[in-house]
């Protein structure tokens, strides 16, 4: 674990680069119990011995109190529960925001919508403040349309590794925080999470700061779309039954099975 953590460190120029250390248990996220909070994880951890201190502690927090009494209630045996711990890298964004495999206007699923403000993004998730909006067609990647916000907070890491709000001031207010490059390749992981899990995706991501250009989008988190997606789907066709809008309706839905005799 120490060479894995330095290699990270090397590859993010800070051999005390910050870490998540996370506990994952096999019973976590089930059906009829999430366990959530039963567990330890950590933020923002740095070094190495500090990180394998902090993963014995992720693995015995299978053993706490709390844990065996919600096996206990919920009927899981202890000895079926088994513990891995994820050391991820921290992410600390310059940039960050939600995508939606369709538009979520009028539930068109050949666009892909863009929310992005500067910072970290919660304050785009709990509608603090009006996100930079953009379109981008889902076969082309080109962007459709694109309204630039003023920004005047954004959500940054403080001193004390804790996440603290801070005014944006001068002109970065009304400038765009995404590259159009930057936007694609937002548009690309949305629409690869849409195609794995093969319905709209409700998706939040994040440019890092500490990563190259070539690599610094970021997924954090991939949902299905609730709304849209549980309507069914109505092919777009041109007057005249146009033929190049029924390839496109067909290459944008992940829906979209071909079904032959036999099967």
């Amino acid at each position: 674990m120490l060479v894995a953590y330095a290699v990270l460190g090397e590859e993010c120029g800070d051999p005390e680069v910050p870490v998540a250390v996370r506990s994952s248990a096999t019973s976590e996220d089930l059906p009829d119990a999430s366990f959530a909070g039963e567990h330890e994880t950590y933020l923002w951890v740095t070094g190495g011995q500090n990180v394998l201190s902090l993963m014995r502690r992720c693995w015995s927090s299978l053993y706490t109190e709390r844990a065996i009494a919600y096996r206990k209630e919920m009927g899981y045996p202890h000895d079926a529960v088994l513990m891995s711990v994820a050391v991820q890298k921290m992410v600390r964004p310059k940039a960050a925001g939600v995508a939606f495999t369709l538009n979520p206007r009028d539930g068109d699923r050949s666009q892909i919508a863009i929310d992005a403000s500067w910072g970290f993004g919660e304050a785009v998730v709990a509608g603090e403040v009006t996100p930079d909006n953009y379109l981008v067609d889902k076969v082309l990647y080109e962007i459709t349309q694109r309204t630039v916000s003023r920004k005047e907070f954004e959500y940054r890491l403080g001193d004390g590794g804790t996440v603290e709000q801070v005014p944006i001031t001068g002109s970065r207010q009304d400038e765009p925080c995404l590259s159009d490059d930057e936007l694609r390749q937002v548009a690309r992981l949305a629409r690869a999470a849409e195609k794995h899990y093969g319905t709209p995706q409700d998706v939040e991501w994040a440019v890092d700061a500490d990563l190259s250009d070539g690599g610094s989008v970021l997924l954090l988190q991939s949902r299905p779309e609730t709304v849209w997606s549980r309507r069914p789907v109505t092919p777009v066709a041109a007057p005249g039954g146009d033929f190049m809008s029924s390839i496109v309706s067909t290459l944008v839905s992940p829906l979209h099975v071909r079904k032959t005799s036999g099967e």
